[in-house]
This record gives structure tokens, sequence and C-alpha cells, in this order.
């Protein structure tokens, strides 16, 4: 199902398209959650993709932050294929729990 999606994003214009949430993941500031703790009491990260209509990937990164004096970071792009997506998301562990929910195969190939 397609839905009128707006992510935002700092030093940039927010994106706006038509598509559909294909996975989503978060990290946790706290060191309750074992395997999900970010590494950084009071910050987190959320990582979302998009598939827009148009067959198009969306991408939304967001550092969260409970400091005060501190802002939430959001990072959005638009990618054209899976590498591209691996290109903006990088490689870290929440990264490919990303690509696993989203069914897409984070390997190299090789002869």
């Amino acid at each position: 199902m397609s839905e009128t999606i707006v992510l935002d994003r700092d030093n940039g214009a927010a994106l706006r398209f038509e598509g559909a949430l294909m996975a989503s993941i978060s990290s946790s500031p706290n060191t309750a959650h074992g395997g999900r703790y970010s590494g950084e009491t009071g910050r987190w990260m959320t990582l979302r993709l998009y598939r827009t209509r148009g067959g198009k990937y969306a991408t939304q990164r967001i550092s969260h932050t409970q400091w005060q004096g501190e802002k939430d970071i959001h990072q959005a792009a638009v990618c054209r294929g899976e590498a591209e997506v691996m290109k903006f998301f990088g490689y870290g562990w929440l990264a490919k729990e990303l690509y696993a929910e989203a069914n897409i195969a984070c390997v190299e190939d090789i002869e």
C-alpha cells in the first residue's frame, strides 16, 4: 500500500514521495536492552528504508539524543539501487539487521 511520506533532513529540503516502508530498526540508549544497546548512554539510532512508487529507495537515518542542548540529527537520501542503500547506511550491525529485515543480501561476491 502506497502513501505520501515526508522525510525531514538537516541542511537540505525534505523528501516527499509516494511509497511504503520496507524496514525499520532502532538501537537503544539503555544498556538493559542487551543486543540493541547503541554503545552511547542517552543516544541511539533509527534507520528506515522505503520503496518509492517509482521503484527507487528512500533512506532515513535519525541520530537521537536525550541530552539537553543536543538536537536529533536527520539524514535522508534517494537511492537507485541496493548498492547505494548500503553506501548510505554502511555495514555496522544495525544496518545489517535492517538489510536482513528488508531482504537485501549484504554480501560481496567474488570469483
